[in-house]
């Protein structure tokens, strides 16, 4: 299939998840996406040569990474002055926003269309970092201490990173060059240690894994970087190889680590053609209702139609890195507990190793849980993600996080903005191609 019809097939399926995106019930300027460069998008601005010493240029890179500032617009476009892009001013952590994850894009515009959105304040959109392609040349657009509009959930804008990378999903290999891979290992492991984030899969996150803020968000929510981007090279130039865990020997966690190389399942076009993209390596295994290849993929509830090959249809595909509690085992076949459902995935080529983390379940009389694509207050928000967890699943939880969210609605007025707390708790679970989190008052951990 040509270059350039997959590279507008993905532009055309991008702009319409924006749509859907700024459409919902969130402020647009909260859980935006990024799409084609929007009409009157201003041009790159026009910079000095790229520095290598970050201490001497005040980027905030690691030294000997190429690296240059070019500010996003933080500008206000109108009388409005809660009308305004394309990021908003924090001071991470010290207001209390701790720094937890750091998220990782593909364009889908080429870089320099990319800076010209970012620098466009009609865009209501941003991320931290831009990366080129062809030599990994890092473009800071925004302060890590403020937060990027990039991810399409407000919380987790709030609480991280935002990288994007010149690419199209659909063409990853073509893009995902070895110079990118480099570089986004080395500025990914220099955010992770200035910040304190886990070194795992649940928090260096691709965009596809970050869920909706609510259920009407989630179908439309990014897809990116893609089938095609290896997360076992990425994690481990990152320093954070995707090993067997040592914590649990009981066959009650599996991690999902297929070869990159050999791993090549029929993966088709999003065009509604139904297309077959060529072969190539993924990052991901298919799940099915039933341990056989003949059995229907999975059909996420929240999302259009049964389960397909397509290439963004992200609700049948488990992807490197993410882990999951056993449910049962047929032979080759492995169930897990995903996304509220029982499903199963072909492990006879060893697509799974051991894993571990702390398993949590619905408290004993609980005949379901709901759960959340926040940690919000409930006084600010008491939405759910639209899917509940029924008594005798099993999830994998990654740490307790506190109830917060991140007031700050004005143009360029620091003084009003602010961190609204409670004492409530939240487990981050990996809970279907995405993550999601579940109120620890809900849950018991199983021994």
């Amino acid at each position: 299939m040509p270059a350039r019809f997959l590279r507008a097939t993905a532009a055309l399926f991008t702009a319409a998840l924006v749509t859907a995106a700024t459409a919902s019930a969130e402020p647009r300027n909260r859980d935006s996406g990024k799409g084609d460069t929007p009409a009157g998008a201003a041009a790159p601005t026009t910079t000095t040569a790229p520095s290598r010493n970050s201490n001497r240029t005040g980027v905030e890179c690691p030294n000997g990474l190429a690296c240059q500032f070019i500010p996003a617009a933080y500008e206000q476009n109108s009388a409005d002055p809660g009308d305004y892009g394309n990021y908003d001013l924090a001071n991470r952590p010290a207001d209390g926003l701790a720094v937890r994850y750091v998220v990782i894009h593909d364009t889908e515009v080429s870089y320099d269309g990319t800076l010209a959105i970012f620098q466009n304040p009609l865009a209501y959109v941003s991320a931290h970092y831009t990366l080129r392609s062809d030599d990994g040349f890092v473009a800071q657009m925004v302060e890590t201490k403020n937060v990027a509009w990039q991810a399409g959930n407000w919380w987790v804008n709030s609480r991280s990173v935002g990288i994007e990378n010149e690419g199209f999903a659909v063409e990853g290999n073509e893009w995902y060059t070895n110079q990118l891979y480099h570089s986004l290992a080395r500025l990914t492991r220099y955010i992770a240690d200035k910040y304190d984030v886990p070194l795992d899969r649940e928090h260096i996150v691709g965009h596809d894994q970050v869920p909706g803020p609510t259920a009407a968000f989630q179908a439309g929510m990014h897809w990116d970087p893609g089938t095609f981007f290896d997360w076992a090279k990425f994690m481990a130039l990152v320093g954070a190889p995707i090993n067997s865990s040592g914590s649990d020997q009981t066959g009650r966690v599996v991690t999902i680590d297929p070869n990159f190389t050999t791993n090549r399942p029929v993966v088709s076009a999003c065009d509604g053609s139904g297309l077959t993209l060529p072969p190539q390596p993924t990052n991901f295994v298919y799940l099915h209702t039933a341990a056989s290849d003949d059995a229907p993929l999975v059909d996420d509830p929240l999302l259009p139609g049964p389960g397909t090959t397509c290439a963004n249809d992200w609700g049948d595909k488990a992807v490197t890195g993410q882990t999951f509690a056993v449910a049962e085992r047929q032979g080759d076949w492995i169930a897990l507990w995903y996304g509220g459902q029982k499903v199963w995935l072909d492990d006879s080529s060893k697509a799974t190793i051991p894993g571990g983390g702390t398993l949590v379940t619905p408290k004993a009389g609980l005949a379901s849980i709901p759960v959340y694509g926040r940690a919000y207050p409930s006084s600010v928000s008491t939405a759910t993600l639209g899917y509940t967890i029924p008594a005798g699943q099993t999830y994998v939880a990654r740490g307790l996080v506190g109830a917060d969210y991140y007031s700050a609605t004005t143009f360029n007025a620091p003084s009003t903005y602010a961190v609204i707390s409670s004492d409530e708790k939240f487990y981050e679970i990996s809970f279907n191609h995405r993550v999601a989190f579940v109120k620890a008052s809900d849950v018991q951990t199983v021994g």
